[in-house]
């Protein structure tokens, strides 16, 4: 829908097309018929990172002080944050992020060879 020319096609195609659902109003009645893009997206890199472990065996009183717990749980989503926030800034920086960029690697070095990754 945001390329003018696919839209047009769209919204002309919407206006002689046939409606199904004639004896409705409302919103259900003006819902246009949308057909879905025949491009898929291109895969990039997933990005992983497994951040130290909490250590939360044997310390069942945590569920019974809240305060404890919400100290618990405080800590473990400032380090999943943290994680993704370095992990979102290793992939814009990362040169190889592109299929096309690590094909291209591929093909000028021996296949045998790994597309580098950044290191944590």
């Amino acid at each position: 829908m945001k390329i003018p020319v696919v839209n047009y096609q769209i919204r002309d195609a919407n206006r002689n097309a046939i409606r199904v659902r004639d004896e409705s109003s409302g919103e259900v009645a003006n819902q246009q018929f949308f057909m879905p893009g025949i491009l898929p997206k291109i895969p990039g890199r997933f990005y992983y990172l497994f951040g130290k472990p909490i250590e939360t065996k044997g310390k069942e009183e945590i569920l019974k002080d809240k305060e404890v717990a919400k100290q618990l749980y405080l800590q473990v989503k400032s380090e999943v944050e943290s994680n993704i926030a370095f992990l979102l800034k290793k992939r814009e920086e990362d040169p190889y992020r592109s299929v096309i960029d690590r094909t291209l690697y591929k093909a000028v070095h021996a296949p045998s060879h790994e597309v580098p990754a950044f290191k944590p």
